[in-house]
Formats: structure tokens, C-alpha cells, sequence
């Protein structure tokens, strides 16, 4: 068997994947990771499908072994990478010999990252998913945060033929302008919002709370102007949906949401900047709000896959790919 020792594990390590669609009605929330992209990335580099599960990295950083050779990617914004104290890039494929050291370190920039690794983190699937539920304290690895001593089964590893580097870095969703553009659709209780309100949801620039979580991200800035109640009954919820508390200070719901909430939905991140979201720094990075319509949002979501499928152009030398193909 193969397996991913850790040494060290951060603040907020666990192993997520996609979720687990399709039972919130039975109130188990979809977690998985915080950002898509960079573990759809992370797979694909290391020659896995998108869904498998991966070790999500959050502050505090992230140091591990490897009982075996093996490739793997790291993917995500504000950390470093070094093996064997040897500084290499994120966002690519690399080769980790057996008992090398990886440390993943958190900096600035950024909030998470993924370590895919070829084969995946074959922890046991519940409900149709690996990911680590810390609320009902199941999945991933005994439904916990990953720390020093876990050892975390490794996949069957596969190399496909077509496995490629990128020819440049994917990390450019994450735009580094300020304030960072979130582009939102319309929810289904904005209208009872003032349209006063509203339009100062969308001009001002607010930032995220420090007591922030996988849960949700609170915002910080100026109330809305507005006396809407803030009291309803429960309903559906998903990640993006930004909900009013009596506060009037926005709430976004991201991966961990609740399958149900009772405060006003005004607007709903689109999917394909919930990874950019994801990564902003708290009482640091300023945020505001961008109104798109529905077909605007698939297509940027569309434009975010098609980007992925660039990691089929070749940039690894002959030596890499044949001892890639000899790992069993």
C-alpha cells in the first residue's frame, strides 16, 4: 500500500473532493473544496478525474512524505512549495521520490491549496464522496482535520498518455486587481430589498470578516440601508448564495453552507468565481460586486472548464514521462 505521512499539519488540512451532491434533503451539507478550480487543476495534473479526492491546504501550511515515488501537483493561491528545502513551482506536475519532504507554506496572496496526487487520497466514500464533513465529523480522514502521524492511503496510480504540463500558469482566474471583481446573479428575495439597498450592495467595497470559515464569509462595511425583516422561512441553500442577517452585513454561504437557511438571499456568487472568492485574504483584500445575468454566468463558467483542458500541451522532457509510466 501506498500512503502520504504527515509531519505536519497545519491549522486546517483535510481531504476534500467535489461533495456529495444530491443529499441536502436529508441535511448533509456538500462540502468538498473550497476552490474548484485548483483541485480540478491538481487532478488533471497528476492524471486523476476531477473528483478525486485531494488534501486541501489551509492556513498554517501543510508538510508530508510519500511512501513511495509518485507525481503530484500543488494548486491554490499565497503558499509556497518545497521539497527537500528546494523551492518549485505550484501549478504543475512534479516528481516526489520516496521520503522526500513536501511543505506546502501559507504567505500572503491567498487562503488555500491543493495537493493532488496521482492516485488519489483513497480514504472511504461516504454518500458518493471522500470529503471531510467536520460538522457531522465524518469522511476524509476520520472526519477530522489531518494531523501529525495521519497516514493517508494513496490510489491506484495511473498515468494516461495524453497527461501534459501546462504551457502556462492556470492561475490567472484569479485576478489581481483591486477591489477583486465577484460577479453575481440577482437572488430570488432581492426585490424586497430598497432598490436604495441594493445598488449600495453592489457600489461598495466591503472585505471579509476574520472569523470567516469553511461555512460561510462574512462581509465587512457599511450596513444596508434597509429594514427588510430579516426573518423567513427556511429554504433551499447552495454555495454562492449571499444571505441578509439582521445585521444587514452580508453573509456569502460557501463550501460547508448548511442545506437550508432562513435570511433573505439577495444575490448568488456565480460558480466560476467562487474559487477567486475563496482566496480572498480577510480584513485585507477588498471585494465588490459585479450583477450578471444567468446565461452570462454559464458561459464563464464554460470559458473556466475550457481553461483546464489546456493541460494537454507537452512541456516535460522524455525522462520525466518514462519514469512517470514506470510507477506502478
Amino acid at each position: 500500500m501506498r500512503w502520504i505521512e504527515v509531519i505536519h499539519g497545519g491549522y486546517f488540512s483535510s481531504v476534500q473532493d467535489l461533495g456529495r451532491i444530491g443529499w441536502g434533503r436529508f441535511g448533509v451539507p456538500r462540502g468538498g473544496a473550497m476552490d474548484e478550480f485548483a483541485l480540478r487543476a491538481g487532478n488533471r495534473l497528476v492524471g486523476n478525474e476531477d473528483e478525486v479526492a485531494a488534501i486541501e491546504v489551509g492556513p498554517g501550511g501543510f508538510e508530508f512524505r510519500v511512501s513511495h515515488d509518485t507525481i503530484i501537483a500543488v494548486c491554490g493561491r499565497g503558499f509556497t512549495l518545497s521539497v527537500d528545502d528546494q523551492p518549485v513551482p505550484l501549478w504543475q506536475s512534479l516528481r516526489v521520490n520516496k521520503n522526500q519532504q513536501v511543505r506546502v507554506v501559507h504567505g500572503e496572496g491567498g487562503m488555500w491549496a491543493i495537493v493532488a496526487v496521482n492516485g488519489g487520497i483513497s480514504v472511504k466514500e461516504i454518500m458518493g464522496s471522500r470529503s471531510t464533513t467536520l460538522v457531522g465529523k465524518f469522511g476524509g480522514w476520520q472526519g477530522r482535520l489531518l494531523q501529525a502521524g495521519d497516514r493517508l492511503p494513496i490510489g491506484f496510480a495511473r498515468i494516461p498518455p495524453d497527461l501534459r504540463m501546462p504551457p502556462q500558469s492556470l492561475d490567472e482566474i484569479y485576478k489581481s486587481v483591486s477591489p477583486v471583481p465577484i460577479r453575481v446573479v440577482k437572488g430570488p428575495h432581492a426585490d424586497c430589498l430598497p432598490e436604495e439597498a441594493y445598488r449600495q450592495f453592489l457600489q461598495q467595497t466591503f472585505t471579509l470578516s476574520s472569523v470567516s470559515n469553511r461555512t460561510g464569509y462574512r462581509l465587512e462595511g457599511e450596513p444596508l440601508s434597509t429594514n427588510t425583516s430579516a426573518d423567513m422561512v427556511s429554504f433551499g441553500m447552495l454555495p454562492g448564495a449571499i444571505q441578509l442577517p439582521p445585521g444587514r452585513l452580508p453573509i456569502v454561504m460557501m463550501a460547508d453552507t448548511p442545506p437550508t437557511g432562513g435570511y433573505p438571499v439577495i444575490a448568488v456568487v456565480i460558480r466560476a468565481d467562487l474559487p477567486r472568492l475563496a482566496q480572498c485574504e480577510p480584513d485585507i483584500t477588498p471585494i465588490r460586486f459585479e450583477e450578471i445575468n444567468p446565461e452570462q454566468a454559464r458561459l464563464i463558467f464554460d470559458r473556466m472548464m475550457k481553461k483546464l483542458d489546456q493541460i494537454l500541451v507537452l512541456n516535460a522532457s522524455d525522462e520525466f514521462w518514462n519514469w512517470a509510466g514506470a510507477i506502478k
